[in-house]
């Protein structure tokens, strides 16, 4: 993943981390949101001294501190479940996080968000101001994801009390390989 995905990747997951964690009585997710943060402005100061030296610590400080903030998602799944398949892969996840509405998510224009994470790899689902998203990424390994997925179409999310699904294109960034995809999923 280059210099500019990692941040953007950073940036949902704190927003994810936000709105579904809230702030916890012992402060780690408020200390990985802001550990998170903390990275990325590093790394933009990096980037805009043309230091390769500080541009390559600052993005292996936000690698780490993203990685931390996703060990502290997938920590707090409980419940519920989903399945993702795009082309002929199917990914499926024994727990998720969701939150609903504005006031659960933190963002004007917010209707759902969900989450799940399981060997490394996260299925995101948003409906937002912004429209409907999808993805699936592998969080671990930004330089070389073994998946990166997302869904092409807008609209495409139905919500149902607590369950969610659609069907959409997905395209490969990386490569530009397009796939039909589809998913499920159940919050607690």
């Amino acid at each position: 993943m280059n210099a500019i995905r990692l941040p953007a990747a950073a940036a949902a997951l704190a927003l994810l981390l936000t709105a579904c964690g809230g702030g916890s009585e012992d402060g780690t997710v408020d200390d990985a949101v802001a550990e998170v943060s903390a990275a990325g402005d590093a790394l933009a100061s990096a980037a805009a001294d043309g230091s390769e030296e500080n541009l390559q610590e600052a993005q292996q400080d936000l690698e780490e501190s993203v990685e931390d903030m996703a060990d502290s998602l997938e920590a707090q799944q409980s419940g519920g479940s989903a399945t993702l398949t795009v082309g002929d892969e199917t990914w499926t996840f024994d727990g998720v996080l969701c939150a609903f509405g504005e006031d659960e998510i933190g963002q004007e224009g917010a209707e759902f968000v969900l989450s799940a994470i399981a060997d490394g790899v996260q299925f995101y689902l948003d409906i937002s101001s912004f429209g409907h998203m999808a993805t699936i990424n592998d969080i671990e390994n930004f330089e070389n994801p073994s998946v990166s997925w997302e869904a092409e179409a807008d609209g495409f999310i139905t919500l149902s009390g607590k369950e969610a699904s659609g069907e959409s294109s997905f395209i490969d960034y990386d490569t530009m390989e397009t796939a039909e995809g589809s998913f499920e999923a159940t919050c607690p």
